[in-house]
């Protein structure tokens, strides 16, 4: 026999709630079946479906508005820089110059991009902000590029819950980057702390109805993500992507992608520049 509902429990974990409050957000949450719902708009996409559908190749995403994803691969694999790819291309401008014969697009036209880096200094992150300048041809205004490396993870994340919930630009964000995402937690191997991020990105993107992406190492020697905060996150993830050093150069694959094909492995290098830049390294070259 089930237990009654008794209020007590609920505001004892801090929620606050009333029943009668508890009614009206089920009723809010109900999906209308009789109402035509829209696939979410996408953020960014990579290459084009081989398959025509009545002579129309559509773009493969690699995010969405309303959603996250996440950047995983060991250390020294070259995330970051298809991170800044990323970014740019979101962007727009001249980004395309550095994909070669694939195109990553961008569809945040006049949105908000802000560039998170918990751990790098200053300098770094300046670097990282002028490679996407570079990248793009020219100042975008609404891109920012935040270095929060001397901040608690406390205050990391009240930063964000200003960004998402409080700021003048919270209606108008198209891609949050986070570099990364463990530096938003203590333990990533404590399941209610992992859960409880996680849960809060999920808010924040369908709230602001923007993409948050973000990178994630993976374990040493292992192909799987950090802990509970791989486990969890890569579960509830719209996108998981994967670089790969293979030495000069890396690989980039989709582990996982939900509601649509997954792009097609491509490979980056770095110019004598620093900038990233899609490679013809083949897949039988990295087999």
């Amino acid at each position: 026999m089930l237990k009654p509902l008794d209020i007590k429990d609920f505001n004892q974990n801090g929620l606050n709630i009333t029943i009668d409050e508890l009614s009206k957000g089920f009723e809010l949450s109900k999906i209308d079946l009789d109402k035509k719902y829209e696939r979410p708009p996408l953020a960014i996409s990579i290459g084009f479906d081989d398959r025509d559908y009545n002579g129309v190749h559509y773009p493969l995403k690699f995010g969405s508005l309303g959603d996250f994803s996440i950047i995983t691969g060991q250390k020294g694999s070259r995330k970051s820089f298809v991170k800044s790819m990323l970014e740019a291309c979101a962007i727009g401008g001249k980004s395309n110059n550095y994909t070669g014969s694939l195109e990553i697009i961008g569809y945040i036209k006049d949105k908000y991009v802000i560039s998170v880096d918990g751990e790098q200094s200053k300098y770094d992150v300046w670097l990282n902000g002028k490679r996407i300048e570079k990248m793009v041809g020219s100042k975008y205004d609404k891109y920012n590029i935040v270095s929060w490396r001397e901040k608690s993870k406390e205050e990391r994340k009240s930063y964000l819950e200003w960004i998402f919930m409080e700021s003048p630009f919270r209606n108008e964000l198209g891609l949050v980057m986070i570099d990364g995402y463990v530096d938003f937690i203590y333990d990533p191997n404590d399941q209610k702390e992992c859960g409880i991020f996680w849960d809060l990105i999920m808010k924040y993107s369908t709230i602001c109805n923007c993409h948050i992406s973000g990178i994630l190492h993976q374990n040493p020697n292992s192909e799987k993500m950090r802990g509970h905060m791989g486990t969890i996150g890569g579960q509830k993830a719209e996108m998981v992507m994967v670089v790969e050093s293979q030495g000069e150069y890396s690989t980039v694959t989709c582990d996982k992608v939900r509601g649509g094909k997954p792009f097609k492995d491509f490979t980056i290098r770095i110019d004598k520049d620093w900038m990233p830049y899609i490679s013809d390294d083949t897949q039988e070259q990295i087999l």
